[in-house]
């Protein structure tokens, strides 16, 4: 059984953002501080695909070879089905305001539960795979060499 924090210790959490970009900060799960995967007939009654056991700390989360597949598929449906979803992929600023009232992010202190990184992911996703732009940008040269100043 994972050791949970005190609520007492929760206020002791170090809160402030690491000095290394959000993407260079090494992630560390560690016991207590994640969810756990519900059980595979619990997923099998709402639908979702590859049920199956297991856990954050699992070296293999046994993905099917087409995870990519199936998570684009699955956000292009989320876009089709709610407006919501669309209009939030394009206007939030990422300010991190929703920091304060995340769970994940308080009960971890982890920057990279911050909902704004969370949503991030997605949002990266989002405009690669669903903008026009990104389409566009997808074709660039991923290197373009500037000329020199001197």
């Amino acid at each position: 059984m994972a050791k949970l924090p005190k609520p007492e210790e929760l206020s002791k959490i170090d809160l402030t953002p690491p000095k290394t970009g959000w993407m260079d900060t090494p992630v560390v799960i560690k016991e207590g501080m994640f969810c756990h995967g519900a059980k595979p007939k619990s997923l099998e009654i709402v639908g979702f695909p590859n049920p199956r056991d297991w856990r954050p700390m699992d070296a293999d989360w046994k993905l099917p070879e087409n995870w990519k597949d199936i998570l684009i598929k699955g956000i292009a449906e989320r876009l089709e089905k709610y407006r919501s979803f669309r209009l939030f992929m394009d206007i939030c600023v990422r300010c991190g305001a929703c920091a304060d009232k995340c769970h994940f992010f308080i009960g971890t202190g982890d920057p990279k539960n911050m909902p704004v990184l969370r949503a991030e992911l997605i949002r990266s996703i989002y405009r690669k795979e669903f903008t026009l732009a990104g389409k566009l940008l997808a074709r660039w040269p991923a290197r373009v060499s500037l000329p020199s100043m001197s």
